[in-house]
């Protein structure tokens, strides 16, 4: 079976009007096992102020050997290359990452510098019926 994650990752712009470009550098440069029609990771987000792409798996099998995750994290490593070396990029667009695995403290959380911390982890008790 395995141990199993439930991982969550958005990248946004704060002006609207840039929406459309950053959805098609997504798009086009996400690595397509986690855009196929079966799998549907990939969600648009617009709300509180922001516009973008929200990425969700559940119950996944996050390990650096496999190579989804690893073409995952190298779109990750281009899309802040991105933000540190386009001028027009830089201000207004962000990526979030959190993790969190089966055990209690095993949580990872990733931003870039300018995020507006709009993922969160929240720990709760809940008495089940």
């Amino acid at each position: 079976m395995g141990y199993r994650s439930v991982v969550e990752a958005v990248f946004y712009t704060r002006n609207e009007e840039e929406y459309p470009l950053l959805k098609l550098y997504v798009e086009e440069n996400f690595p397509k096992f986690w855009q196929d029609e079966d799998i549907d990771c990939l969600k648009p987000i617009k709300a509180n102020n922001v516009w973008g792409c929200h990425f969700i798996a559940d119950n996944v099998k996050w390990y650096e050997s496999y190579p989804e995750i690893r073409e995952f994290n190298e779109f990750v490593v281009k899309f802040n290359q991105l933000l540190t070396e386009n001028e027009r990029a830089r201000p207004t667009w962000a990526y979030e990452f959190v993790r969190i695995g089966e055990d209690t403290s095993d949580i990872e959380e990733e931003r870039s510098d300018n995020a507006d911390f709009i993922l969160s982890v929240c720990r709760e008790i809940q008495l089940l019926p």
